[in-house]
């Protein structure tokens, strides 16, 4: 239980830090985060053409996913090797994925609206304004990479607050546990079944 507890401090503690650090240096988390977004892409790709080379001898489409590894090692390299493209590309991935939400709830309020349900023009609305703001988030990348990297300094930040808090959670929980333990063998056997 300590060295859980060593770790959850000592972990705690350096995300809060890199949160901060994260959180008032929004340009340059979101670059490292853009560039470790080309390096997983590159070590998958790796660790896939190494299974599909592997698997050539029996599986009948071991090919094709040899193929696509090829391709991921090529995307990760372009993007862990030039900041700037791998930026873009997260912007971009970013964007049309608020985009996408947005019609999704645009749809889903007009099913809703079929359905009887009185405030689907809340969700319409929402759906709307996800779409102008993935549009925004295209036209304006440079205010989005810095958004993006307030919320990464966010994430990490909250990551960090909630380990503080299963530290102290896991130390409520030992206590409790020893006092019920404590109780139980300090009461008499005679207190809890008297026979006289």
């Amino acid at each position: 239980m300590k060295r859980i507890n060593i770790y959850l401090i000592i972990t705690a503690l350096l995300l809060i830090v890199l949160g901060v650090v994260c959180f008032f240096n929004p340009g340059a988390s979101f670059a490292s985060a853009a560039w470790l977004m080309g390096l997983v892409i590159l070590v998958s790709g790796v660790s896939s053409l190494i299974f599909g080379l592997r698997a050539q001898a029996f599986l009948p489409n071991a090919g094709s996913t040899t193929l696509l590894a090829v391709f991921q090692i090529i995307v990760g390299l372009m993007l862990a090797s030039n900041i700037l493209v791998s930026e873009v590309a997260l912007i971009v991935v970013f964007s049309m994925w608020v985009i996408f939400e947005g019609v999704s709830l645009s749809v889903l309020s007009i099913d809703y609206r079929k359905g009887g349900y009185d405030r689907w023009w809340l969700m319409l609305i929402l759906g709307v304004c996800s779409i102008v703001l993935g549009f925004l988030a295209l036209r304006e990348p440079e205010t989005t990479g810095a958004f993006l990297g307030v919320l990464i300094g966010l994430g990490i930040l909250a990551n960090g607050i909630i380990r503080i808090v299963a530290f102290f959670g896991l130390r409520r929980i030992n206590k409790r546990l020893r006092d019920l333990k404590e109780s139980a063998t300090a009461t008499p056997i005679d207190d809890i079944n008297p026979s006289k």
